[in-house]
């Protein structure tokens, strides 16, 4: 597969393991994908029945959102933040074809984490923020009766115009005739959706975010753009906007799964 061709990985995945020593907040996981580990931290919430996973940006790993656990639980879903291959504690190489059947892997494990924990989770949602929103849509587009909501943070909407963007070859898409993209996967997503980002975001411009919510197949759509915040400051510069529109979110979509009623 070209996507996964090296000078292309070198440009989009920027893997780094966790500090010596560190002291995790989250529970450790470990999932067994074909040929390798994907590690990540589940943080419970022990009064809901519903999990969030988390796909987080190329540059981050799991252990980075122990700090934003409580963003999550005070909403009333467990956090379960996973790595890709050759992050925090993961073993392997990343790549696009990796990173997508590593999840399908990561949400087949749902119930493996279920019996581990005593939990039990009947709604899941699963969010991706930059790179990680290719395995939240792509879960999102085939896995829809399995799934209550997507979110994406600061998502893409071309990825090959992203590779280049970011240092990497020009791919076009008549080399690769079969490639679905998140802007075709997106319009095979029915799942209530909320889109959130950054108006002034230099490297993932909104654009992309506006033409993904146009392409959504979802009739349950909202776009939340923060004025002023980039690619990397987004929560921080729209904190309340962004918490708001989460919460918001996260209850509607409980509500309606729990009633058994559509997303409104």
């Amino acid at each position: 597969m070209i996507l996964d061709d090296e000078r292309v990985t070198q440009s989009v995945f920027h893997p780094r393991q966790e500090d010596d020593g560190y002291v995790p907040q989250g529970t450790p996981t470990e999932t067994q994908c074909r040929g390798a580990t994907v590690c990540g931290y589940l943080h419970m919430c022990s009064s809901s029945d519903a999990l969030l996973i988390f796909f987080h940006g190329n540059g981050e790993v799991a252990a980075d959102y122990d700090s934003l656990r409580s963003l999550y639980s005070d909403h009333g879903v467990s956090h379960w933040v996973v790595d890709y291959r050759g992050y925090g504690r993961s073993t392997g190489t990343p790549s696009f074809s990796h990173m997508l059947a590593d999840a399908e892997a990561i949400l087949d494990d749902v119930p493996r984490l279920e019996r581990n924990t005593g939990g039990e989770f009947k709604h899941i949602i699963v969010m991706g923020r930059s790179l990680g929103s290719a395995s939240a849509i792509h879960l999102a587009s085939k896995h829809a009766n399995s799934l209550a909501g997507l979110i994406l943070d600061s998502a893409y909407a071309d990825g090959l115009a992203l590779i280049h963007r970011l240092g990497g070859p020009k791919v076009v898409r008549q080399d690769i005739p079969a490639f679905q993209d998140n802007i075709d996967k997106i319009r095979h997503c029915t799942l209530p959706t909320l889109l959130i980002h950054g108006a002034v975001d230099r490297i993932i411009p909104l654009a992309d975010a506006q033409a993904l919510f146009r392409a959504s197949g979802s009739v349950q759509k909202q776009l939340t753009t923060i004025a002023g915040a980039g690619h990397n400051n987004l929560l921080w510069v729209g904190f309340e906007e962004y918490n708001k529109a989460l919460g918001q979110f996260i209850a509607r979509t409980k509500e309606c799964m729990r009633r058994g009623e559509p997303y409104a």
